[in-house]
């Protein structure tokens, strides 16, 4: 994009709705994360949320209101994006400015790269319970299949080679309809007490928005004709995002379709080119602490590790107060509940 072209995007106040048509290319040009992609502004707009958004050459951000009766605030899932500290520090200034224009109670931010923590600093941004997990999973896909398949663990190697012999083939799917079988997978886990997951509206939503864009797709694991495990991902900007997954609660573990799955998802983004396999979310090490509680993410977070790759720490979720009053009353009650 021309510095014109972009200098015609200094703003004095955030704009309303999913952003212009350029914003993803400068997203891309500086590194920024998919929740900030006009892909996911759309997602939100679709949930119900109003999209907020503003960028100048140097930075870019943005969110999706959260307005009920108390608390009342603007969420910037993984960003402002911006090219210094310095940069950073006004995006996450003009974010406060356009959420006092629109008296919200508070902006929260997780902004990325290098410049987030010192410009959060200086922001006198105060840490707040974790919406995007801080830290994540990156495998690099640009070796080869053969140097990819070295770096998995003995289990999963094991689960990949038997993945014929058991019964188990895999497809991708771009057809929204398609949701539904992650949705009965995951009614299947909830039933036996396991892992809930997000709402079937939420899941509808994204894949009625993203599917027919290509930026998302279901990869589903089937034996003997009936699904037993599916996973979704999103593709934005050289990176697939390992984002939903969900296996039968009997067949699916059974067969060890997770596995399999995964491998089918990782080998499929680097023939096409992508670089990078984000798998979103793992606790900070592969071990608890000595007497300390089993962290709940403990097992996947070990599943995804045994894919190989390594951990990626982000700035963290973080609010900056806009009504102090309000902002103040809300953490209080939120230390309470704990």
């Amino acid at each position: 994009m021309s510095d014109a072209v972009l200098a015609s995007h200094n703003v004095s106040s955030a704009h309303t709705g999913v952003a212009d048509a350029d914003w993803d290319i400068a997203l891309r040009r500086m590194g920024g994360h998919f929740l900030q992609s006009t892909l996911w502004q759309r997602v939100q707009a679709a949930l119900g949320h109003d999209v907020v958004w503003a960028r100048d050459e140097q930075w870019m951000w943005a969110g999706a209101i959260r307005a009920g009766r108390f608390p009342r605030y603007v969420y910037l899932p993984h960003g402002p994006t911006a090219a210094s500290t310095d940069a950073m520090t006004r995006a996450l200034a003009h974010a406060e400015d356009a959420a006092r224009e629109r008296s919200l109670d508070f902006v929260r931010a997780e902004p990325a790269g290098e410049p987030a923590l010192p410009a959060l600093l200086a922001s006198g941004a105060l840490p707040s319970r974790a919406i995007q997990p801080r830290w994540t999973w990156i495998l690099d896909l640009s070796p080869d299949e053969a140097a990819l398949r070295r770096g998995l663990s003995a289990g999963h190697r094991g689960a990949i080679n038997a993945a014929t012999r058991r019964g188990l083939t895999f497809r991708a799917s771009a057809d929204p309809d398609d949701i539904e079988v992650l949705l009965r997978l995951q009614e299947r886990t909830a039933a036996a007490g396991r892992f809930r997951g997000q709402a079937q509206s939420y899941h509808r939503a994204v894949a009625r928005t993203l599917m027919p864009e290509r930026a998302a797709a279901l990869y589903i694991a089937e034996a003997s004709g009936a699904p037993v495990a599916a996973a979704l991902c999103f593709d934005f900007s050289g990176t697939r995002y390992y984002a939903h997954a969900v296996s039968d609660p009997e067949s699916g573990r059974k067969l060890q379709a997770a596995a399999p799955l995964v491998w089918q998802m990782i080998l499929d983004a680097r023939e096409a080119g992508t670089g990078r396999f984000d798998f979103w979310g793992v606790t900070p090490s592969g071990q608890t602490a000595p007497g300390a509680p089993p962290h709940p993410w403990d097992g996947f977070s070990q599943f995804k590790r045994s894919f190989g790759g390594e951990a990626v720490e982000r700035a963290g979720t973080w609010d900056l107060g806009v009504r102090s009053l309000r902002h103040g009353l809300y953490r209080a009650v939120v230390r309470l509940r704990r």
